[in-house]
């Protein structure tokens, strides 16, 4: 009788260890490599400290498994991963490190992170985000394919532009709502900060107002409200604010020599490592065509720091028009409160903004109702020589 009751008095202790009162004190994580190389290799649980990945743990996968346990205070964003020259063991996967029991499988295509409340939302998060990317790869792809062989036409670039756009819209449409959802887990802010640039200033305003109450020292955050203070002074009817460029040929210069002279400016910012951005950028080409003879001037502004990369975009693509990089990225998107990449901005022939962050429709809508004339060729000419001569 004594027996089964120290029996049944450890039962429960067993049950209960690592929780108080129902609350999770330690985690557990139990691995499975799907990768008969990965045995006798060393495994990581990494944390991002910045720019660095800092080893908080560590295991050998020893006939395909492996663990770790401890204990988290607070839940952080965490990577399981392998050394960077054996990445092809297996697809690095990043989780929400919090107390708990979890489950880890790594593959060479897509590794997940299950268990726990926060894992579980994050991870489907992250299913459909790979989904998108796969469909997106896909699209782009065939694309190239076309253009490889010559079958590329205008209608079927329309329609691969559309079904670009849409998948991106709605990646976008996603992350928001996962971000409003889980607002308390550090999946969030980790989203918040790597999709900022996809967001609207009214999202980012949301955003701010449900995040920041719980997360004030949040860096992230910080920038946002920076951002948006910044917008502020560039709304319609305020003064364009002057920038550094560099043009095509490393000649330094800046937004200033491309604002007055009667004409209407049309500034599309973007990076050349973005598909979107590329894709706006040959639209935008295509609006240069049709209103750059009705008086207005089209300035394209890379906000990419390899300029080796722009200069070969801007070639590939064959970008029309005036094409400059950014002495200063930084302060370009600072001073315009650019949350989002490509934006566009439409200046007035007196240098006050007219408008910003106009789509390419709402762009082309609003030069056919500035300039529904074209102006004649030889006063285009002529306006041009004079601004040379300025």
């Amino acid at each position: 009788m004594c027996m089964n009751r120290v029996y049944y008095w450890i039962v429960p202790l067993l049950l209960c260890a690592g929780c108080q009162g129902g609350v999770e004190t330690s985690y557990v994580i139990d691995g499975h490599v799907n990768n008969a190389d990965a045995n006798g290799n060393i495994i990581y649980l990494s944390h991002s400290n910045g720019d660095e990945l800092v080893n908080l743990d560590s295991a050998i996968v020893d006939d395909g498994l492996f663990s770790f346990r401890g204990e988290q205070e607070v839940p952080i964003m965490a990577y399981l991963r392998f050394n960077r020259s054996l990445d092809s063991l297996a697809v690095p996967v990043l989780f929400i490190l919090e107390n708990g029991s979890m489950e880890a499988t790594m593959d060479t295509l897509f590794s997940t992170v299950t268990g726990t409340e926060q894992n579980e939302a994050f991870e489907a998060y992250r299913v459909e985000a790979h989904r998108l990317d796969s469909l997106r790869n896909r699209l782009h792809e065939r694309y190239l394919e076309q253009v490889a062989d010559s079958q590329m036409t205008v209608e079927l670039e329309s329609s691969m532009y559309g079904q670009y756009g849409r998948l991106d819209d709605e990646a976008t449409d996603r992350a928001y709502r996962i971000i409003r959802k889980n607002r308390n887990s550090p999946a969030a802010l980790w989203l918040l900060e790597s999709m900022q640039s996809r967001f609207s200033e009214a999202q980012l305003e949301q955003l701010l107002s449900e995040l920041g109450s719980r997360n004030k020292s949040a860096q992230v955050l910080t920038d946002i409200a920076q951002r948006l203070r910044s917008a502020d002074k560039i709304e319609p009817g305020s003064p364009y604010v002057d920038v550094p460029l560099v043009d095509m040929w490393g000649r330094s210069t800046s937004l200033s020599g491309y604002v007055g002279y009667a004409r209407y400016v049309v500034v599309g910012f973007w990076q050349a490592g973005s598909d979107p951005s590329c894709r706006a950028m040959v639209k935008l080409g295509e609006l240069y065509r049709e209103y750059g003879y009705r008086g207005a001037t089209f300035l394209s502004v890379s906000l990419d720091s390899n300029a080796e990369l722009w200069r070969e975009q801007v070639q590939a693509l064959k970008l029309p028009a005036h094409q400059c990089i950014a002495a200063n990225p930084d302060e370009v998107e600072s001073r315009y409160a650019l949350a989002v990449v490509p934006a566009f901005v439409l200046i007035n022939p007196d240098g006050t903004i007219n408008s910003r962050n106009l789509t390419l429709e709402q762009l082309g809508s609003k030069l056919q109702e500035l300039l529904p004339y074209r102006m004649r060729r030889d006063t285009v000419n002529r306006i041009e020589v004079d601004s040379m001569k300025k």
